[in-house]
């Protein structure tokens, strides 16, 4: 009966704290650590760094030579094109959109289109958007095309669209953007198209860089100038190893660990525990060690272009190997945190998940393992 009504009086003694606001949460932390808890996601990052990318640490020898090209590009009557590639989360479309900011400043007579690839999708079903692509741009003497995405377009949709382009625009620069694995493995069907004057390579930043790209994210979630640890950045830049993305994430991801173990702001088993939830913790070696076949696995998830992911039994075809087998090999990459899953009506669907895909595309890019 006394431990009954202990409960009863502990639950009323908190019920009592909660209704006087004496209570701790996630924003209540943040607030209290100078941070505004409405900045707190990659979405608001993201639109704040596109709308003021001179505040984003970037890569500025590639932005150059983009910004050659156009120039170049502006003197002269053709069809010109650049693909940026770049495994994902290192900037594509940060970079993408910088040069579409930095011209606008300095040419604004110069007309630019922005559409994502996955526009361009399923033609036989939606042929009017391609067509009011066309007219967009017929008409225009000189304009600069930018086509993000384009791993996520189905590679019929996405030629046919290319040459819809080029012939109604006598003077266009299209700037598209891919992942490695797509591009080469499509590159022999777009070259026929819409050649390349040269190919821009983004690569993840140095640890001087990202320490600066991170420098520059807490100045954007604090307004007061929140000072962090250097060596709480150098852990983040070492698990994420300079992908942007990556580490933006992990930032993120650290901050709630702080909140949730009552750790100190900045501590670096923050970053630690924040990495092994992300599957970041020991994702290098664990990409390493795959077998081909499962490397050849996930180059076909990637290659597949269904943002939903692919059925085992598609798997089956692709592969020419049995069920069983395919299974197996499902089962483990799931069990390395390599790959999730997703059940929908009566099928299960399988994609490489987000935070690890650049550390596969990295592995798949150094071995040149781009067809399965």
């Amino acid at each position: 009966m006394d431990d009954e009504q202990d409960k009863l009086n502990r639950f009323q003694e908190a019920f009592e704290r909660g209704q006087e606001g004496q209570i701790s949460n996630y924003e209540a932390w943040l607030q209290d650590q100078g941070i505004d808890s409405e900045k707190v996601n990659r979405e608001y990052l993201e639109q704040y760094f596109r709308e003021n990318p001179e505040n984003a640490v970037n890569h500025e020898e590639e932005l150059e030579e983009v910004a050659e090209y156009i120039g170049f590009f502006s003197q002269r009557s053709n069809v010109y094109h650049l693909p940026v590639i770049g495994i994902s989360e290192v900037g594509k479309t940060q970079f993408i959109q910088t040069v579409s900011n930095l011209l606008g400043q300095i040419e604004p007579e110069i007309e630019q289109r922005s559409f994502k690839a996955d526009d361009f999708t399923e033609l036989g079903e939606e042929e009017e958007r391609i067509f009011e692509v066309r007219d967009e741009l017929r008409g225009l003497e000189k304009v600069v095309v930018y086509v993000d995405d384009c791993e996520w377009a189905e590679e019929e949709s996405l030629i046919e669209s290319f040459r819809v382009i080029e012939s109604v625009v006598d003077d266009a620069f299209l700037v598209t953007s891919w992942t490695p694995e797509y591009w080469m493995h499509h590159r022999e069907d777009v070259e026929p198209v819409l050649p390349s004057s040269t190919e821009i390579h983004l690569s993840p930043f140095s640890e001087k860089d990202s320490l600066e790209a991170l420098n520059q994210v807490v100045k954007v979630l604090s307004d007061d100038g929140l000072d962090l640890p250097e060596e709480f950045l150098e852990e983040i830049h070492r698990y994420s190893t300079g992908i942007p993305g990556v580490f933006t994430e992990l930032l993120l991801a650290s901050l709630r660990e702080a909140f949730v173990k009552e750790l100190e702001l900045g501590s670096s088993e923050s970053v630690e525990s924040a990495a092994g939830k992300l599957n970041l913790d020991e994702v290098e070696e664990t990409v390493y060690e795959l077998s081909d076949t499962k490397v050849t696995i996930l180059t076909h998830m990637l290659l597949w272009n269904h943002r939903e992911g692919i059925r085992p039994s598609q798997l089956v075809d692709l592969l020419d190997r049995d069920k069983s087998t395919v299974s197996y090999h499902l089962k483990n990459l799931q069990a390395d945190g390599l790959v999730e899953s997703e059940k929908q009506g009566r099928s299960a669907y399988y994609r490489v998940k987000n935070q690890v895909k650049p550390f596969i595309q990295t592995r798949i890019a150094q071995n040149g393992e781009y067809n399965g």
